[in-house]
């Protein structure tokens, strides 16, 4: 009985090996269906696309099919990508996505393989590539990432040398690696870790049209390349709010959808339904909506491009104020040859007052700084000053620049002392662009102090 029981196990052992290899041995059948017209590439872990990346593409992609039911999206991974889905055998397809995650990892993953069926469908089959981030990485043929080069051999190769993140505006190696930032249209994004070009590692010149940049940082950086067929991404258009990320509102996320959407029509010839942009801010629509001849934010009445109302403000409007509570001068331009002003105590009001004390007996010491009134049609200087022990060898002058230093008061050789602040407003002209206080005492117990000073326009 032993013996046929052992037997029969063989046997057992056999059958599952011969199903498996069978199993094994057949074809395994690529999930692309007839009517799909987009393919994503989804495989998270070591297949290189991110959980985040894949969680926000897949409800840009659910939002953008809510709207237009013809659109048929389906996840590949990297086997369909590499060898069971042969892109040329769908021509319904006409946009592959690479989201965002590692780039490394996507290249290792899909291998040559993977390389070649997308390069064929980009270069032979008509189709159109959008790349996020990680996406973008991928398809140049080496990036600079972190301080460090990389050439993997199975990057895409259709791009020049890259380089990220861009630590001017968020550092992927330190928490929390992202920040929400503005694009020069307008549009706020988060940016997590993409590459660009001319920033500090890369030339500026660029393959293709930018269509999007940077507008918090300088050198108008690129943030997305329409590039032949391509759409490549830096920033993560698709982000969804609270999903991971802090700080995009719900609004700010449906009109980068909304964008997103346009640019993959224009860049893949589709048609896609996409829903119209809100109307746009007052402050942010390119009219003159108060009839001044003053536009957006270079109107007075506009405080931020969110403001939905370019109407001038009624009475004078702050333009400047420093009571130099930041504990130093900042935003000053401190020069001359006497001994420079600086942040001390005894202010007017609060902790802290700009002051001047033993320049040098014929030292002149300069406290100045730029401020815009243009636009306006007057405006007016105020600040509180106090001069302990000035004599007639010593002098304290006020002026405004309009293309020539004006004085506005001089103290010349009378001498002054106060015991108190004095309060002190003059006009100055809409041409204004810098003010400047100038203090020269030559004792040690001489001081200037200036506080609290502001410009008022209207």
């Amino acid at each position: 009985m032993n013996k046929y029981f052992v037997l029969f196990v063989v046997f057992l052992l056999v059958a599952f090996v011969f199903v498996g290899y069978a199993e094994a041995g057949k074809p395994v059948k690529c999930p692309i269906k007839p009517d799909t017209n987009v393919v994503v590439y989804g495989d998270t872990g070591f297949g290189g696309v991110g959980d985040l990346s894949k969680s926000w593409i897949t409800q840009f992609m659910d939002w953008w099919k809510s709207y237009d039911s013809s659109i048929n999206y389906v996840f590949l991974d990297s086997r369909d990508v590499s060898n069971n889905c042969d892109l040329s055998d769908y021509p319904n397809v006409e946009l592959y996505v690479q989201p965002g995650g590692n780039a490394y990892y996507m290249q290792r993953s899909l291998g040559a393989e993977g390389k070649a069926n997308i390069l064929d469908f980009i270069d032979n089959d008509g189709g159109s590539y959008l790349g996020i981030c990680a996406g973008f990485f991928y398809m140049a043929g080496d990036y600079h990432w972190q301080g460090d080069y990389y050439d993997w051999p199975d990057l895409l190769g259709r791009y020049p040398t890259l380089e990220g993140s861009i630590t001017d505006i968020a550092n992927y190696d330190e928490n929390p690696g992202y920040a929400l930032t503005t694009m020069d249209n307008g549009h706020e994004m988060i940016y997590y870790g993409g590459p660009t070009r001319g920033w500090r590692d890369t030339p500026s010149d660029i393959l293709g049209e930018k269509i999007m940049s940077f507008s918090d940082i300088p050198s108008d950086l690129p943030s997305s390349i329409k590039y032949e067929n391509m759409l490549l991404m830096s920033v993560h258009a698709e982000a969804y709010e609270d999903d991971g990320i802090s700080g995009l509102t719900t609004e700010q996320r449906t009109e980068n959808y909304k964008w997103l959407a346009n640019n993959i029509n224009d860049v893949s010839g589709t048609n896609f339904y996409v829903p119209p942009y809100a109307q746009p801010k007052q402050c942010n629509d390119g009219i003159d909506n108060d009839g001044d001849q003053l536009i957006d934010m270079a109107d007075p009445g506009c405080s931020s491009a969110d403001d939905n109302d370019e109407t001038d403000p009624i009475g004078p409007v702050e333009i400047f104020a420093d009571g130099f509570e930041s504990g130093d001068l900042a935003g000053w331009n401190l020069y001359g040859t006497g001994r420079e002003w600086y942040a001390s105590d005894g202010a007017f009001e609060g902790n802290w007052v700009a002051r001047a004390k033993r320049t040098g007996a014929g030292d002149d010491s300069f406290l100045e700084t730029t401020i815009d009134v243009s636009g306006y049609s007057s405006a007016m200087l105020e600040y509180y000053r106090k001069l302990v022990g000035l004599d007639a060898a010593d002098d304290f002058e006020v002026s405004y620049f309009d293309g020539n230093w004006v004085s506005v008061e001089h103290l010349g050789s009378e001498g002054e002392t106060n015991s108190n602040f004095v309060f002190k407003s003059f006009s100055i002209p809409s041409g204004t662009s810098k003010i400047r206080f100038k203090c020269e005492v030559g004792a040690v117990s001489e001081s200037c102090y200036v506080d609290n000073v502001r410009v008022l326009a209207e």
